[in-house]
């Protein structure tokens, strides 16, 4: 049985440690990466992306209906590349990502600033564009094609079960509905949820008059109680 000698292995390991290890292949845009946030500032939130390099997301991208920016150093985040120059590895979270973090998006993944945005919890308004089994399809007022339409779905139409929803509701159909969910390329809207929340509104409406019609009258300012004295 033929043994390898000593110095023979030797030299083998030897050849091996002197090859270049492999280089591993760098972020290509379209790439949809796991980052971790190591700073927030005022233009971008920037990223680890594997332990060496470094990109960013502009903070438009995660930044809120309101204005406002919920994103925190040490989270977790899935973005795409969109490019790699001079300035960096600029990314873009995914949608589910940035409707996480509360940020408006637009569903075919566009950076442009005149994309169409949608932030969960926004409500709108829009025509009945397809009906099928399953639910009604609304083009959102002012979009076209997928890039704004959304599914309410048979459980949030608040229809009765086996109701036949062409009957119900004919193409052309205006309506008003809250997003509720974004994915990727997708939006699930609700005429339930919007309804709740309107219900909701108007009891906390009710509430705060039955509230301000039980408080107890106080003896007004000191010129009234002057004036009053006056007039006896």
């Amino acid at each position: 049985m033929p043994v390898d000698r000593p110095e023979d292995s030797f030299a083998a390991l030897f050849e091996q440690s002197g090859k270049a290890a492999p280089r591993a292949r760098g972020p290509r845009p379209g790439d949809v990466l796991e980052v971790v946030v190591v700073q927030v500032g005022k233009e971008a939130v920037f990223l680890e992306l594997d332990g060496r390099r470094q990109g960013f997301i502009e903070i438009a991208d995660v930044r809120g209906a309101d204005g406002t920016t919920t994103v925190k150093v040490g989270d977790r985040l899935r973005a795409r590349v969109v490019a790699v120059n001079d300035d960096g590895v600029r990314l873009a979270p995914t949608v589910e990502a940035a409707a996480a973090a509360g940020a408006s998006v637009s569903l075919d993944g566009s950076t442009e600033p005149d994309a169409v945005r949608f932030a969960v919890g926004q409500v709108v308004s829009g025509a009945v564009d397809r009906v099928e089994s399953y639910g009604v399809f609304l083009q959102v007022e002012g979009t076209k094609g997928r890039a704004g339409r959304g599914l309410l779905p048979t459980a949030e139409l608040g229809t009765p079960r086996g109701a036949d929803l062409r009957k119900a509701f004919p193409l052309g159909t205006r309506l008003k509905a809250k997003v509720i969910a974004l994915e990727e390329g997708k939006m699930r809207l609700s005429l339930r949820a919007l309804k709740d929340d309107e219900e909701r509104a108007q009891f906390e409406g009710f509430r705060e008059q039955e509230k301000k019609a039980h408080e107890p009258r106080g003896f007004g300012t000191l010129g009234d109680l002057l004036k009053n004295r006056g007039k006896k």
